[in-house]
């Protein structure tokens, strides 16, 4: 007699269900690095974005204020602008610095969750994304 089976066998399937779960592995691991790379350029963006306007208002006789979430950058007006929110994406970054002085001030915003730190700085006066949490960020460190 002429067997016809052209069904799987329960181990074809094991088989096959647990490289799906492997593959499945892999992706979520790399999209956690991904996400933590993504709210980091995040946070450089909006920090960034905060320099000029740091720079109009001390070149307009205002002074600039100490960095927190959503604060007013300047004490002459609002109209130049607002320290980045750190909500949402950026929940797990804080705020510290000094901009006391025009020609020695740092801003950083920290992230124990994804180990990264922002540093913007008068020796720079630009904001370098540095390798870990711990590294060390002051008006004149690092720099270019």
């Amino acid at each position: 007699m002429k067997s016809n089976n052209k069904a799987f066998t329960l181990i074809e399937i094991l088989v096959a269900i647990a490289i799906v779960g492997i593959l499945a592995v892999v992706v979520l691991v790399s999209m956690t690095a991904s996400r933590s790379k993504a709210r980091s350029a995040k946070a450089l963006a909006s920090l960034s974005s905060a320099i000029p306007s740091m720079v109009s208002c001390w070149g307009n006789g205002g002074i600039v204020s100490s960095p927190s979430s959503g604060g007013n950058i300047c004490s002459l007006a609002a109209s130049y602008g607002q320290w980045p929110q750190t909500a949402g994406d950026l929940s797990s970054y804080s705020y510290a610095g000094s901009v006391s002085s025009k020609t020695s001030w740092y801003v950083m915003l920290t992230s124990g969750t994804d180990d990264r730190r922002i540093c913007c700085n008068s020796a720079m006066n630009n904001c370098k994304l540095l390798d870990t949490a711990s590294a060390a960020c002051s008006a004149t460190n690092p720099s270019y």
